[in-house]
C-alpha cells in the first residue's frame, strides 16, 4: 500500500470520490459542501483522528474552508475535537453515538410541530377545507410521527443490545 510523506496510507481517487459523493448527498440534506467533506472524510479516514492539517491536505482545500467546517461540526456534535497529551495539535473525529443521538433529538420535536399544527387548525378551523389541507396533511404526519417514534427507538435499542452481546460473544 502506498504511503505519503507521514507514513499514512495514501489517500485513494476511490475514497476521494465517496467523499465527494457523500458532500453532495449532505448538502442536499442543508450541510454545507465542506463540511459535508470533512464528515464523510471522517467516517472513512484510519487513523480515525485528523488534524486540521491532515483535512486541509486530504481535501485539497484551504485552511479557511476546512476551519469553518469544523467550526460548524464541533458544536453541531456530529464531530469533536481531542487533543493528545504532549501535543499541540488538535484533532477532529466524528463523535461517538452520534447518529442515534442527532436522530433522536430531532424526533424530540416532533411533539411541538403537532403542537403548532394543532394552534393553525384552531385559527384556521372555519376556513374552507381546501386552505386547511396543507396544514392537515403536516399535522397528521407529525402526529404519526410523534406516536410511532418512540416505538421505533425501542425497537433499535433492542436490537443494538442484541448485537452487542453478538459482538462480545
Amino acid at each position: 500500500m502506498e504511503q505519503n510523506a507521514q507514513g499514512r496510507a495514501a489517500v485513494t481517487e476511490e475514497e476521494l470520490a465517496f467523499v465527494e459523493d457523500a458532500a453532495i448527498s449532505l448538502e442536499r440534506q442543508g450541510l454545507f459542501r465542506m463540511a459535508g467533506r470533512v464528515l464523510a472524510w471522517l467516517l472513512i479516514c484510519d487513523p480515525p483522528e485528523q488534524t486540521a492539517g491532515d483535512l486541509v491536505e486530504v481535501l485539497q482545500a484551504s485552511k479557511g474552508s476546512v476551519s469553518a467546517a469544523t467550526r460548524f461540526l464541533v458544536p453541531s456534535g456530529m464531530v469533536e475535537r481531542i487533543s493528545r497529551p504532549g501535543e499541540r495539535r488538535d484533532y477532529y473525529r466524528i463523535k461517538e453515538g452520534v447518529w442515534p443521538t442527532l436522530a433522536k433529538s430531532q424526533s424530540d420535536h416532533y411533539q411541538s410541530f403537532v403542537d403548532i399544527t394543532e394552534q393553525g387548525l384552531r385559527i384556521l378551523e372555519d376556513a374552507p377545507a381546501r386552505r386547511k389541507e396543507r396544514l392537515q396533511t403536516m399535522h397528521d404526519f407529525y402526529t404519526w410521527l410523534a406516536k410511532e417514534m418512540p416505538m421505533l427507538w425501542k425497537r433499535w435499542e433492542a436490537e443494538q443490545g442484541t448485537q452487542e452481546g453478538a459482538r462480545g460473544a
